[in-house]
C-alpha cells in the first residue's frame, strides 16, 4: 500500500518536468504515487507526462485551466490518496533513497510535518540550506523551534493528510507569500514534528528573466500583501504560545525571534529587489520597519544592523532619486555582442546589493536587446557613443567603477560580498574582475558536467 504521494506541480514545464519525473522513477523503493498537477500548460508538457503514466502504474496526470501553482496544489491533494503529501516544482530533483527515507520516518513517527534537507542555487555553485540541515537531524522536533521559522521551503517538507481535512487547510490562492503562512500554520498545528536527513531535494535553477518581476503584484500590493502574511504569522505564534503557556511573556525569545525574521523578510523580499520597487511601496515599507521597531529589543535589532550592514540600516532609502545619487558601485556597460545584453542586465537587477548605477551609451540603451523594464529604472545613465568612457567616468557618483566588456551573467551575491568587505577603492575593480572569472570557470565546468 502506497504511504506517500508526491504531488508535483507543472506549468510550460517542457525542459524541465522529464528531469523531476526521472528522479522519481530512479527513487529506491516504490510504494509511493506520483500525481502531475498541470496549471494549464501550453506546451508538450501533457504529453511527457502522459508518457510517464502509460509507463509508470502509480503515476496520475490532472490539468487545470491557468490558474497558479497554489492551485495547482490543491487539485493534487485532492486527488491524492495516502495519508502523508510531498510538495514538488517541475525541475526539482528528488534524490535517490529521499522516498525510502520518508516512508522510514512516517512508519517510524507517524509526524504531521516531515523536514528533509534542500540543495539550492547560491551563484554558481549548489549548497545545503544550513537551517535544514540541522532541523533533518532531529527525530523529534518543537513546534516552537525558531529554526523552523527560517525553513519555509515547501519543497524540503512532508505534510500529512489530517492537517489538510481536521484545521481545513489549503494553499492560498491569493498570497504569493502563502508558503511562508502555510508552513507556519501546519507547525503549529502539528502534533508531532520529526527530521529526515535522508530526505533531499534539489531545487530547479532560477532563470534571471523569468524572475525579473519578483514582486509578483504590483509593488504597493505586494509590500501590503506581504504586511498582512507576517502579521498573521505573529499574531499565530503569539497565540499558539497563549495556549501552550498561558501567557506570551513566558516565551519573550521565539516572538523576537518572530519579529526578526519580519525584518529580514522585508529586507531580502522588497528592499534587496529596491529597484522593482516605487517610493509608495517604500514608505509603506519604512512605516512597516518602524512598527516593529518597538516590538524588538535593542539587542536584536543591533544584530539585525551587523547581518545587513552593506545596506546602510537603519536608515532605509524610500525616494529612489536619493538612493541612485549615492551609489557604492559604477557599472561602465560597454558589452559589444547585443545577444549578451538581457542576460547581465537581468542579472545586475537581480543583485542582492541594489546600490549601485548604470552607465550606458545610446545605442546600446536603443538597441532591441536592452530590456524595455528596464528604461525606465532612475539608476541608468545614457550618454553620447562618441565621447561616452569619457562622459560616463566623469559624471561616475562612485569611487569603484566597474567597466563591463562580458555580458556573461553575475552571480547574484558579488556586489554584496565587495560591499560588506574592506577593500580599497583601487583595488575594487581588480576583485570584482577575479570573482566575476572564478564564477565563469565554475559555470564552464558545471555545464560540462565536470561539477
Amino acid at each position: 500500500m502506497n504511504r506517500l504521494s508526491v504531488i508535483v506541480t507543472v506549468y510550460n514545464g517542457e525542459d524541465s518536468i522529464e528531469k523531476t519525473l526521472e528522479s522519481l522513477v530512479t527513487q529506491t523503493v516504490e510504494d509511493f504515487e506520483v500525481i502531475i498537477s498541470d496549471d494549464g500548460s501550453t506546451d508538450k508538457t501533457a504529453e511527457i507526462c502522459r508518457k510517464y503514466c502509460k509507463e509508470y502504474v502509480d503515476f496520475y496526470y490532472t490539468a487545470q485551466e491557468h490558474q497558479g501553482r497554489a492551485a495547482a496544489r490543491n487539485s493534487g491533494v485532492k486527488r491524492a490518496k495516502t495519508g502523508h503529501f510531498l510538495f514538488l516544482e517541475s525541475g526539482d530533483v528528488l534524490h535517490p533513497g529521499s522516498a525510502e527515507g520518508i516512508i522510514n520516518t512516517i512508519e517510524k513517527n507517524d509526524a504531521d510535518v516531515i523536514t528533509g534537507r534542500c540543495l539550492k542555487l547560491l551563484g554558481s555553485e549548489y549548497e545545503y540550506d544550513r537551517k535544514l540541515d540541522m532541523l533533518s537531524g532531529m527525530p523529534v522536533i518543537e513546534k516552537f523551534e525558531s529554526s523552523l521559522l527560517w525553513s519555509g521551503e515547501i519543497s524540503a517538507k512532508v505534510f500529512s493528510k489530517k492537517l489538510f481535512e481536521h484545521y481545513n487547510m489549503s494553499f492560498s490562492e491569493s498570497s504569493c507569500y502563502g508558503d511562508l503562512l502555510f508552513t507556519v500554520k501546519a507547525v503549529m498545528k502539528s502534533g508531532k514534528i520529526s527530521g529526515c536527513h535522508d530526505f533531499i531535494v534539489k531545487k530547479s535553477e532560477n532563470n534571471n528573466e523569468k524572475s525579473f518581476s519578483p514582486l509578483g503584484k504590483s509593488p504597493l500590493e505586494s509590500v501590503k500583501e506581504a504586511s498582512r502574511v507576517l502579521a498573521g504569522i505573529y499574531e499565530l505564534g503569539k497565540a499558539e504560545i497563549l495556549k501552550a503557556t498561558g501567557q506570551v511573556d513566558g516565551d519573550e525569545a521565539y516572538c523576537q525571534e518572530i519579529i526578526y525574521m519580519v525584518y529580514q523578510y522585508y529586507i531580502d523580499n522588497f528592499y534587496r529587489k529596491y529597484w522593482y520597487m516605487d517610493n509608495e511601496a517604500l514608505a509603506f515599507m519604512k512605516e512597516e520597519f518602524e512598527k516593529y521597531a518597538g516590538l524588538v529589543k535593542p539587542e536584536r535589532f543591533r544584530k539585525l544592523q551587523e547581518n545587513n550592514g552593506d545596506i546602510r540600516l537603519p536608515y532605509i532609502y524610500t525616494d529612489k532619486n536619493d538612493a541612485a545619487s549615492e551609489p557604492l558601485f559604477t557599472i561602465i556597460f560597454d558589452v559589444a555582442d547585443e545577444n549578451e545584453y538581457r542576460d547581465f542586465l537581468y542579472s545586475l537587477y537581480g543583485q542582492t546589493y541594489p546600490f549601485f548605477e548604470v552607465m550606458i551609451g545610446e545605442s546600446k540603451y536603443e538597441s532591441p536587446f536592452f530590456p524595455e523594464e528596464l528604461k525606465n529604472m532612475e539608476n541608468i545613465h545614457v550618454f553620447s557613443d562618441r565621447s561616452f568612457h569619457v562622459e560616463a567616468r566623469k559624471n561616475a557618483k562612485s569611487k569603484n567603477c566597474f567597466v563591463i566588456k562580458s555580458g556573461a551573467p553575475l552571480e547574484n551575491n558579488i556586489l554584496r560580498e565587495l560591499a560588506s568587505s574592506k577593500i580599497p577603492s583601487f583595488l575594487m575593480q581588480y576583485v570584482f574582475s577575479q570573482k566575476r572569472q572564478t564564477s565563469g570557470a565554475k559555470k564552464a565546468l558545471k555545464d560540462k558536467g565536470l561539477m
